[in-house]
This record gives structure tokens, C-alpha cells and sequence, in this order.
């Protein structure tokens, strides 16, 4: 399995979308009141939507009770504890933004 994950993040809702997949969402399920899981037709995981982006990802229930894989759950753990804590946005001199969470992602 060589799982791939995007991180969409509304700072004016305070809320973010971590897509595991482009399948189509069939149901939501909640898992706590700020983290909702997207799941496709077989029940799979689709993803993660973050109402609040302080809320603190499960990522023991995502294993055990929502059967997301294990490779998943890793990847997840760098967005950990929370996606605000996963996103440190700094501009530089020259106007442009940088994301030092992406760019963690982009090297795992």
C-alpha cells in the first residue's frame, strides 16, 4: 500500500478536509463532535473532515473502529495532535507562503 493524502485547510471556518482517497463519499460518519469520517461504498475511509482545526485527531478509533489502514493512521499521525498544530504558515520577503507541515508531508 503506498497511501496519499491532501490537506484542504478554510482558516476563515477553522476547519480543514484530509482527503485519503477521490473516491465518492457514499456516508458520514461522526466520530467525535469536531471529526467527521467520510466512507465511501465499502465502507472505506475517504476522509477526514476537521470542524475545529484545534480538535485532536483519533487515531486509535480511526484504526479499530472505522478500519482505516494502519499506513493511513501513520500518515495521519504527522498532521498530529491537531491539524493547527500540523500547520505553521510564515510568509517570506518576497510575499510568498510557505507551509512547514506540507512540506513534512511531502517527504513522507
Amino acid at each position: 500500500m503506498n497511501p496519499k493524502m491532501r490537506v484542504h485547510i478554510d482558516h476563515e471556518a477553522d476547519a480543514a478536509y484530509i482527503e485519503l482517497s477521490q473516491n465518492k463519499v457514499v456516508r458520514t460518519v461522526e466520530v467525535t463532535e469536531a471529526i467527521l469520517l467520510d466512507l465511501d461504498e465499502f465502507n472505506i475511509a475517504v476522509g477526514v473532515e476537521v470542524l475545529e482545526l484545534s480538535a485532536e485527531i483519533p487515531f486509535t478509533r480511526l484504526h479499530t473502529e472505522f478500519h482505516v489502514h494502519s499506513e493511513v493512521v501513520e500518515l495521519l499521525r504527522l498532521v498530529r495532535p491537531s491539524v493547527s498544530g500540523f500547520i505553521s504558515v510564515t510568509s517570506g520577503s518576497d510575499s510568498d507562503t510557505a507551509t512547514s507541515g506540507a512540506r513534512r508531508l511531502a517527504h513522507a
